[in-house]
């Protein structure tokens, strides 16, 4: 409290350390992405800063030691075309404003480059990261540049300071809301710039499916957030497609290393938009709704209708996708769907076979599987027991009898290749509507899953969810249920957090030219938008108003210091001016010794007015 007290009440500091702090805010930012040599480099001339020594040829030692650490650190990537590349070039500048702001500080001379540098930094600092963390980061420099930049023009008590600083802040806010709306937004290509991202993921799909006894753990990870423009989408609906998978590697299922999918799309309906923000997670994949029908800039639709970027997502991405919820897919060669082998899994085939009449149709095959898996009593469990990865089929219909969705998803579309059906296997996510808040979609690792394609004759590719055919959870998935469901609270409040960061992020860093379009089109159709956009601007200018007449007020309150700048102004026209770093003291004392005029007694009841608690009797 002794600390925060002496802040409140110190008075103003020399105008180089104001700058010294503007710096320091400004460079914070640029450290994490500044690479290993120049961070020993400004470490260094730091401590030579500190210790202000005077020695001519340091600030010489330190240009030519700052020229090599660049180069160490953009060799590698350094060519001529690099420098068209905006992550590269904003590098390259970043590094260079550090080097120069070093070496300016290095001589003691501050200059205009040196007054202006901290908002080129941060103003640069914006390219790098595009974050919640970093808008409220931003918030408060700005709002310290005010305060240092009124501090730095009035001789006052820093509390005096802040209160004036938060007034005029606050004044502003009609002025950013209006030109934060209305000001132009420049298209840039979000997904190409380099920036650097506030988290890192590990890897989801690596483009395998393994079918083996290992236990699985629930994850609450975040994958990705999801936003529909419109909120009437079933839950049955919400299976969204990674990657196809139809070459059996016992005990892996893989995309085939000779055979490239090529799907066509018959005929579509239901077409639904929505905006995906894809978390990093090391990988191509772009996990989209059965079935994406558009391609988002810089991805792929691969034959199989698969989504995936050009290059590795280490970095929050937002695609606009749009999908089609019914279609007819076709696909022309399917013997690489149908392949499987018959060597293994003899029980499965045995009685499948049996179970199904020698000219049966596709159709009574496919009605016999689904009623075969209905009657093996078979059971979901995050903890597989009795499973035989290389003879996997028979294991688990026969003898274990429990898994979770790839093991259902393997032995149901192996079960239909042993009938003739061809198959192939999806991985992607199955989210809940419970985690959906109006429009709202929050999708976790944890509703990672796997499901099969049969092709069926006049329907083509049809989705199977085999995992709806267990005929109960053991004990150990039940157990994670009870821990969520105890959880469900805290997992309720979180999905209002996300919901909230996510409306953030999307109407403040995600801001641009189109939703700008939209808020004109509402206010020029919708009478009652405008309404209650005109009443809300109104009521924001009513209480900034009523501010703004309290700060008047106030205005006058220290009147020894207006009485001093009269002062001031009389000796300026003498030639006698007050420096920024110079306490009235001092001033007052070089004024008597310039003029012959005595000061002594305007010292005194100007200490006495300004800083003593008892005024009384002056």
């Amino acid at each position: 409290m002794k600390f925060l007290h002496n802040l409140l009440y110190s008075k103003r500091p020399s105008s180089a350390t104001l700058l010294d702090i503007a710096l320091v805010l400004a460079i914070v930012p640029h450290l994490f992405v500044a690479k290993f040599f120049m961070l020993v480099y400004l470490l260094i001339a730091l401590v030579f800063i500190v210790k202000k020594q005077k020695n001519t040829l340091t600030p010489y030692i330190f240009m030519l030691v700052g020229l090599v650490v660049i180069m160490l650190n953009f060799f590698d990537d350094y060519n001529f075309s690099n420098l068209s590349r905006m992550s590269f070039f904003l590098s390259f500048l970043s590094t260079l404003l550090l080097y120069v702001v070093s070496l300016q500080k290095l001589t003691g001379v501050i200059n205009i480059y040196l007054r202006i540098s901290p908002i080129l930094l941060m103003l640069l600092s914006f390219f790098f990261f595009d974050s919640i963390t970093m808008l409220l980061y931003s918030i408060a420099v700005f709002f310290i540049y005010t305060l240092l930049y009124i501090w730095s023009r009035m001789d006052a008590l820093f509390i005096d300071v802040l209160k004036k600083t938060s007034q005029l802040f606050l004044l502003s806010i009609p002025s950013v809301v209006i030109m934060f709306l209305a000001f132009p937004r420049i298209s840039y290509d979000r997904a190409d710039f380099g920036f650097k991202a506030d988290n890192y993921a590990v890897s989801g799909y690596d483009g395998e499916m393994h079918v083996g006894a290992k236990e699985i753990r629930l994850s609450d990870k975040i994958i990705m957030e999801v936003s529909f423009e419109d909120t009437n989408i079933s839950d049955d609906s919400l299976y969204f497609r990674g990657s196809t998978l139809s070459f059996i590697d016992t005990p892996e299922w893989k995309k085939s290393p000779s055979f490239t999918p090529k799907d066509t799309l018959q005929w579509r309906q239901d077409i639904i938009r929505y905006y995906i923000t894809l978390y990093p997670h090391a990988q191509q994949w772009v996990y989209a709704l059965d079935i994406p029908t558009m391609t988002p800039s810089h991805t792929i639709l691969a034959g199989d209708y698969t989504l995936s970027t050009k290059k590795k997502v280490y970095k929050k991405q937002r695609y606009e996708i749009e999908s089609s919820l019914l279609y007819k897919i076709t696909t022309q060669d399917l013997e690489p769907y149908l392949e499987v082998n018959t060597t293994r899994n003899q029980q499965s085939k045995k009685v499948l076979n049996n179970r199904i009449p020698f000219n049966a149709t596709q159709e009574e095959k496919l009605k016999s599987l689904v009623a075969f898996f209905q009657d093996q009593n078979l059971s979901y469990t995050l903890k597989p027991q009795n499973i035989d990865e290389q003879n996997f089929t028979d294991t688990f219909l026969f003898e274990g009898k429990n898994g979770y969705c790839v093991h259902f998803a393997s032995a149901f579309a192996t079960s239909a290749r042993l009938l003739g059906i061809p198959s192939r296997v999806v991985t992607g996510y199955k989210p809940s509507k419970e985690n959906m808040m109006n429009n709202y979609l929050l999708v976790r690792a944890r509703d990672a899953h796997a499901w099969v394609e049969l092709y069926i004759q006049e329907r083509g590719w049809v989705r199977y969810d085999p995992t709806k055919y267990a005929s109960q959870t053991l004990s150990a998935s039940q157990v994670q249920t009870q821990i969520e469901d105890e959880k469900s609270i805290l997992d309720t409040l979180n999905l209002y957090f996300m919901y909230i960061k996510y409306s953030i992020e999307n109407w403040v860093l995600n801001y641009n030219h189109y939703k700008q379009l939209e808020i004109l089109n509402n206010l020029l159709s919708d009478a009652i938008y405008l309404l209650k956009f005109a009443l809300a601007l109104l009521g924001i200018f009513a209480l900034l108003f009523i501010l703004f007449l309290n700060i008047q007020k106030s205005v006058s309150k220290d009147d020894i210091s207006l009485e001093m700048q009269k002062l001031l102004r009389l000796l300026k026209k003498e030639n006698i001016i007050k420096k920024d770093d110079e306490t009235m003291e001092a001033f007052l004392q070089k004024a008597q010794k310039s003029s012959g005029i005595s000061m002594k007694s305007i010292s005194k009841y100007y200490h006495i007015l300004k800083y003593s608690q008892n005024k009384k009797g002056y």
